[in-house]
């Protein structure tokens, strides 16, 4: 989903260079906030998987727990 949107981004950006529509600062500008929203995507990945990991990890240790008070 997210990496749709960006991947239209880059699309729509790419478009504007090649049509020179855009000025080299604003080129730059864009290229930065691109690769900003991508490593943030990258780390809501994996905040994302780590977060499920430790839900699950404490889900198992409750589990353990129930076991070992009966």
């Amino acid at each position: 989903m997210v990496s749709e949107k960006l991947s239209a981004y880059k699309q729509r950006i790419e478009t504007l260079i090649t049509a020179g529509g855009i000025s080299p600062e604003v080129e730059g500008l864009l290229s930065d906030m691109l690769a900003d929203l991508t490593e943030a995507d990258r780390s809501n990945r994996a905040l994302r998987r780590a977060a499920l990991k430790a839900g699950q990890t404490s889900l198992m240790s409750s589990r353990l727990r129930d076991a070992l008070k009966e």
